[in-house]
């Protein structure tokens, strides 16, 4: 089951992805609940894709039952960390895009930077703190030691 949905995750986010840029642009009331299935469906596969990497490990005999305790705790924080950071500072900077270049242009560009700059922040956010949380985690997961 998660084999299937590992190999057609990405093509679904990009479909899912797109109807949420279509329904934004020609049905505005629905984008709301579009959004939340995004989020939810995102969350959802990322949790299952770490949990299922460290139960493998755990099953083949690579992690015991605390090591594999301790790396799911670990990865699933590092996940919360890069989303918190990525909406936190995407929101900030594309509310601050949306309302400035509303008050100089006009409404419709203002939402259309808003939106571009929370993309682009949120994701060089998610991308920072990743790389970072990626550093300090790996010295705290446990691993099996090489023979070599």
């Amino acid at each position: 089951m998660l084999k299937t949905l590992q190999k057609h995750a990405p093509t679904i986010s990009m479909l899912l992805l797109t109807a949420f840029l279509t329904a934004l642009l020609f049905y505005p009331a629905s984008s709301q609940a579009l959004s939340t299935v995004i989020l939810v469906f995102g969350v959802g596969t990322a949790i299952a894709f770490i949990i299922q990497g460290n139960l493998e490990k755990h099953k083949k005999g690579e992690l015991t039952r605390s090591e594999f305790i301790r790396n799911t705790f670990l990865d699933l924080l590092g996940l919360a960390l890069t989303m918190g950071a990525a909406m936190w500072l995407g929101r900030l900077a594309g509310g601050y895009a949306g309302q400035s270049v509303s008050i100089k242009v006009g409404q419709g560009w203002g939402m259309a930077a808003g939106i571009a700059a929370g993309m682009v922040v949120g994701f060089g956010a998610a991308f920072l703190v990743g790389k970072i949380w990626g550093k300090i985690s790996s010295r705290l997961q446990a691993t099996q030691p090489s023979l070599f």
